[in-house]
């Protein structure tokens, strides 16, 4: 099985806490205004790697903790959960999922593939409701702690501090993170 990507990078240091890899899904039909990743909304860009594949680079990266967003990583939720069995089955221990759908919406609908990510921040990023907590984009999306023992270690999102970004240059430059709303990031640089 496929799934479409747009980025791998290791190591990820912005998008959850520790060292991580970072998974960038490709295709995006919520497109909302001011996202930072609009190089990741055409279904049909990026490139299409095989889950076993995907698998094997994600574990060359010595880290067990993973950030997958994107696009919107449930538009392609077959593949999606394929991936997450194998890097559940490979040893992953944190993995830290962006959706732009609601918690009761991806309960309802995906309560299966909920059963292998351990936390989620979820909702559409509106740029009109700015927030200081880090990993979020706006005030309005939420942070769902699934895996209690991580409960810990993820509650520094609540402290209110300076963002962080990550720039790489992979065939272009790419911005990390997520900026506080009001800071201008042009897509082309």
């Amino acid at each position: 099985m496929d799934i479409r990507i747009n980025l791998i990078h290791y190591p990820l240091y912005v998008l959850g806490p520790n060292k991580r890899i970072g998974i960038w899904t490709q295709g995006c039909s919520f497109e909302c205004k001011g996202c930072i990743s609009q190089h990741t909304w055409d279904k049909d860009e990026g490139v299409l790697y095989g889950v076993e594949a995907l698998v094997k680079e994600v574990l060359k990266s010595n880290t067990k903790r993973v950030t997958i967003t994107g696009g919107e990583p449930f538009e392609q939720a077959v593949a999606l959960k394929e991936l997450l069995i194998g890097l559940r089955d490979s040893g992953i221990d944190d993995i830290l999922l962006y959706s732009g759908f609601s918690y009761r919406y991806l309960q309802q609908k995906f309560q299966d593939i909920l059963e292998l990510i351990d936390v989620l921040v979820v909702g559409r990023f509106e740029i009109d409701k700015p927030t200081e907590f880090v990993y979020k984009g706006s005030d309005n999306q939420e942070m769902v702690i699934l895996n209690q023992n991580l409960k810990e270690e993820y509650m520094s999102y609540k402290k209110k501090r300076d963002r962080e970004l990550q720039v790489i240059n992979r065939n272009g430059i790419f911005v990390l993170g997520i900026p506080k709303i009001g800071r201008q990031i042009d897509e082309k640089v």
